[in-house]
């Protein structure tokens, strides 16, 4: 049985485990942002096919059970609609864990970026054994997504080089860290 749950309720979202079954409402979802999705992540060179997006859904669904990373999408609970995806996986290190999130281009501003990112954090901190550190990662040129670990108490670590492997990106690399000892933020 896996760390976290299916279900992970957000505010004004809800966080629900990626499964195969999720094609249907994700394709529309990516259609509609294609243009600003290709400018930040790297696998948007291309809008998937419905195949290639199955086969990553089928891979989360095992890396969820495996508790190695825990995909969601992103669902407004009002319109039933898939509005997005958010993350969290475990790539620097045994003791921490990195959130990723995305929301479709017609539904940003909204707040739901934050309320993914303050989910994934307090279940890093809550149901994850071992976590002392959960991390954020982003180009710096992506200010729309700094402003998300800015409002929920991240603090700027560090800037490194990395790989330009998107249009928006400029080759420097933001990380933004919230540790246990300073979670939950006053």
């Amino acid at each position: 049985m896996a760390l976290l749950p299916d279900v992970l309720p957000a505010g004004p979202i809800e966080l629900r485990r990626w499964r195969r079954g999720s094609v249907e409402a994700m394709a529309p979802a990516i259609a509609v942002s294609f243009s600003e999705l290709r400018r930040w992540m790297p696998w948007a060179r291309e809008v998937p096919t419905p195949a290639e997006l199955r086969s990553v859904l089928e891979a989360g669904e095992a890396a969820f059970e495996a508790d190695q990373e825990w995909d969601y999408t992103v669902n407004e609970p009002a319109s039933d609609s898939l509005v997005g995806g958010a993350g969290l996986h475990r790539r620097g290190g045994p003791d921490i864990v990195d959130i990723g999130y995305w929301i479709r281009s017609d539904r940003t501003g909204m707040g739901y970026a934050t309320a993914a990112a303050k989910a994934l954090t307090d279940a890093a901190f809550t149901l994850v054994p071992g976590v002392e550190r959960v991390e954020i990662h982003m180009d710096r040129a992506n200010e729309a997504s700094a402003a998300v670990p800015r409002k929920l108490g991240y603090r700027l670590d560090h800037e490194e080089v990395r790989p330009i492997e998107a249009p928006g990106h400029t080759g420097v690399g933001s990380v933004w860290v919230l540790d246990r000892r300073d979670w939950p933020p006053l």
